[in-house]
């Protein structure tokens, strides 16, 4: 089973592609998905889109986790 992992953000969003292959976590790929400050949110939140869209094009995972977002609880 092939695992998407992602770490959301406007400014980074992180992500990871792992495989579960028996009792084991097999590590495919990782990294982050930047946008510049300076740009409007629907700018930066359409690179987002566009990183994760060819993300998962390319791997098409079985799965995904994302990480649930916490402001300063």
């Amino acid at each position: 089973m092939l695992i998407l992992g992602i770490d959301p953000g406007t400014a980074i969003t992180g992500y990871g592609i792992i495989e579960a292959v028996g009792s084991r976590l097999v590590m495919h790929d990782y990294g982050v998905i930047r946008t510049p400050a300076g740009r409007r949110l629907e700018h930066r939140l359409e690179q987002v889109y566009d990183g994760m869209s060819q993300l998962i094009d390319h791997w098409k995972p079985d799965e995904v986790a994302i990480e649930e977002l916490f402001f300063n609880k």
